[in-house]
């Protein structure tokens, strides 16, 4: 649990400050969520094809917050430098920290299967959002340096 923290403290400082676009650099954060999300698939026992369902359709939902929030972002060309920056909206942050609480919360309220499966989908909408989300950012970058 408390890598789990720490993980969710690094993400949490990223996404307030406003940072250069760096395209090499743009992936570490869904690949730290996709280490977070298969450590707690893999740490379930009871996988069935009720809970990929519901893993998929948590995705798709998160995918689509994803391309909202990556809409509402704010991209930045500095013309005399070239530098492109960018800076998420507060609605946002407060968006992806209410989903991870929600998973957080549902894990409390027991170790049922179906309370499992439901915590562990909870996690695909937070990785489908920030996939989604750095996706339109890199789109709207190579838009903006051309």
């Amino acid at each position: 649990m408390s890598s789990y923290l720490v993980v969710l403290l690094i993400i949490i400082l990223l996404m307030l400050r406003e940072k250069k676009v760096r395209p090499t650099r743009i992936w570490i954060m869904p690949i730290l969520l996709i280490w977070i999300t298969c450590t707690s698939i893999l740490n379930s026992d009871n996988l069935t094809p009720k809970s990929f369902i519901l893993y998929f359709i948590c995705l798709i939902i998160g995918i689509g917050i994803g391309i909202w929030r990556g809409k509402l972002e704010n991209i930045r060309v500095n013309h005399e430098s070239g530098i492109v920056t960018t800076q998420s909206s507060v609605a946002g942050v407060i968006l992806f920290l209410g989903i991870l609480i929600l998973r957080v919360l549902a894990a409390k309220w027991g170790k049922e299967h179906a309370v499992i499966s439901l915590t562990n989908a909870l996690m695909f909408i937070p990785l489908g959002s920030v996939c989604a989300r750095r996706f339109i950012i890199y789109m709207r970058y190579k838009q903006l340096t051309r």
